[in-house]
């Protein structure tokens, strides 16, 4: 059953993210409740962030080591921790508290899934996966904009925490009956020295095209990022529709546009068609979706086609970097340092994004930072070697 596997570990990764879908929306009420200013909840959002963007890539070794499945198995705990301390929190400082140890289990997650995948999956699949996967951020984070809806008004807001909590609970049950062991890396000899260890823990950090494959994946992620937090309230404000009306619209937008197009990104893919040729064809078309999205003159029918436009050429840009990464885990690099190290660098940046996104007044500054990652991402991009390059083996 390789595709309810990959279903029940793509859920993990969807209610990952979807916490801040859920606490993006109900920021004003959460402050209010907590008696914080507004302004306080960026830093609650962006705590979520920190854990992975210091130890994804030593955590990825470390998964090559235990196994993804041990991790799988713990990872989610976290959440639901997160969410009964986010039900129960009397202050913004627990909230605060809260969103970190959910940043703890959000990390174990985005780099033992793919583990996970490259651990038990071959070939064709393999690469439908794997693109499959990399539409899970902006995907959750859509998940918890619909959970949160009916939370936006008159009824507690803490009951939306512990939907989600139910929510896990029932994933992880369903891992536990459908994860396969997975093979973990052999210990070292006793005589390894540990500069020797240490040094294989970081690997990646050496490898250029690691190097490559992380900055190509992280500007998509920043830009999908930063259009998730400003897109609600500047369809609302620039086009005069409530906040729940235009959440609603922007999450069936996102999940619709970001499953289909990393799905048909993966297909491609398992078709052997050259990935640098996939790649610009989705990044022309994404700078195109930027424009029509937060272009002012655009009516709202045209400015959410753009928005979804945009979300298919996202999934396309990290389906193809995703598809790349069994065949650059070679090696002393393995899949799960690699995993770590990738989602490092998109960590980071997503840890900065709020602010500079939050920072930007006019349409103008959202379109240029979009074009500017984009031709990054683009330059970025590996190129296997040709016996590599295929991502199904």
């Amino acid at each position: 059953m390789p595709w309810a596997m990959v279903a029940v570990l793509y859920a993990f990764g969807l209610l990952g993210m979807s916490l801040v879908g859920v606490l993006s929306p109900l920021a004003g009420r959460v402050t209010a409740a907590l008696g914080a200013p507004k302004e306080a909840i960026g830093l609650t959002i962006a705590l979520f962030s920190l854990p992975p963007a210091i130890i994804a890539t030593f955590g990825g070794s470390v998964i090559d080591r235990i196994g993804p499945r041990r991790v799988l198995m713990v990872a989610p705990l976290l959440l639901v921790a997160t969410d009964l301390m986010l039900a129960m929190s009397p202050s913004i400082w627990l909230t605060d508290i809260a969103m970190l140890v959910a940043g703890f289990g959000y990390v174990g997650l985005v780099v033992a899934v793919p583990a996970a995948l490259m651990n038990t999956l071959d070939g064709a699949i393999r690469a439908r996966a794997m693109a499959f996967w990399s539409t899970h951020a902006p995907a959750g984070f859509s998940a918890g904009l619909l959970l949160a809806v009916p939370f936006t008004g008159a009824i507690d807001w803490r009951i939306a925490f512990l939907i989600h909590a139910g929510l896990v609970a029932v994933v992880l049950v369903a891992a536990g009956l459908l994860l396969p062991a997975m093979a973990v890396q052999p210990e070292s000899g006793a005589q390894e020295s540990a500069a020797v260890r240490l040094s294989r823990l970081f690997r990646a950090v050496r490898e250029p095209a690691a190097v490559r494959l992380a900055l190509a994946t992280a500007m998509p992620n920043m830009i999908s990022y930063g259009t998730s937090l400003s897109a609600v309230g500047y369809l609302s404000r620039m086009h005069n529709v409530s906040l729940a009306a235009s959440a609603t619209t922007v999450a069936a937008a996102k999940i619709a546009a970001i499953v289909f197009g990393g799905t048909v990104i993966g297909a491609l893919l398992a078709r052997n068609l050259p990935p640098r040729r996939l790649f610009v064809a989705v990044i022309v078309s994404g700078i195109v979706a930027q424009v029509l999205l937060y272009l002012p003159a655009s009516p709202l029918p045209l400015a959410v086609a753009g928005l979804m436009l945009w979300l298919f050429s996202f999934g396309g840009q990290c389906g193809v970097c995703m598809a790349m990464m069994p065949a650059l885990a070679q090696g002393d690099l393995k899949g799960g340092a690699l995993a770590g190290f990738v989602n490092q660098a998109i960590s980071i940046v997503s840890f900065l994004t709020p602010a500079l996104y939050f920072a930007i007044s006019g349409w103008t500054g959202f379109v240029a930072l979009a074009i500017g990652g984009s031709l990054i991402s683009l330059v970025a991009l590996p190129t296997p070697r040709r016996a590599d390059a295929s991502p199904a083996r």
